[in-house]
């Protein structure tokens, strides 16, 4: 299955840990998730509703003295499968290692999931394989900016391995 880059799998991944209303939702991922990905409130609010019509969440009405009720959102099978899915697949470009891959590696280490090994192990062998394709490819004797294109996509896959590397060793060893 494929998976472009979307803020839905995050706030899946928070509803994995149980119900929450919308601004639970957006605190989680602020306090959580800043260093790495940002939303705003009004995202987070129009994303759930996306997800409730979709079938990924389900929500009830909450009331509450004195204030206007809320609405708490659960995630729903499908959407529990559906995250899933994604928190095991490897990303396709590196350049989606920084947001994407790191909200993976998050959530699987922050829901205990099994299985750290085995995605970090998958997105070396992607990235590996990019960079045997780039460094076989044409580009390299074209003109002095692909020369230095192909140079660049060499160098920054080589070092998301490195970091990929590292990973081994933190989740592996802890």
């Amino acid at each position: 299955m494929s998976f472009k880059l979307s803020p839905e799998y995050a706030l899946l991944g928070i509803l994995m840990r149980g119900p929450k209303h919308g601004y639970e939702v957006h605190s989680y991922f602020s306090s959580e998730m800043s260093q790495f990905w940002h939303l705003s409130m009004s995202q987070v609010y129009a994303l759930l509703k996306r997800m409730e019509k979709n079938g990924m969440v389900v929500s009830r009405k909450e009331l509450q003295e004195k204030r206007p009720a809320k609405k708490i959102f659960s995630i729903t099978q499908a959407g529990k499968d559906r995250f899933l899915d994604w928190a095991y697949s490897p990303v396709k470009h590196v350049r989606d290692l920084r947001i994407e891959f790191m909200a993976k590696l998050f959530f699987i280490k922050e829901l205990k999931l099994k299985g750290v090994s085995g995605i970090i192990d998958k997105q070396i062998g992607v990235l590996q394989e990019k960079l045997d394709v780039t460094r076989n490819s044409k580009e390299r004797t074209a003109d002095e900016f692909q020369a230095a294109l192909h140079s660049f996509k060499i160098a920054q896959t080589t070092s998301a391995l490195d970091w990929l590397n590292q990973c081994k060793i933190y989740f592996y060893e802890n």
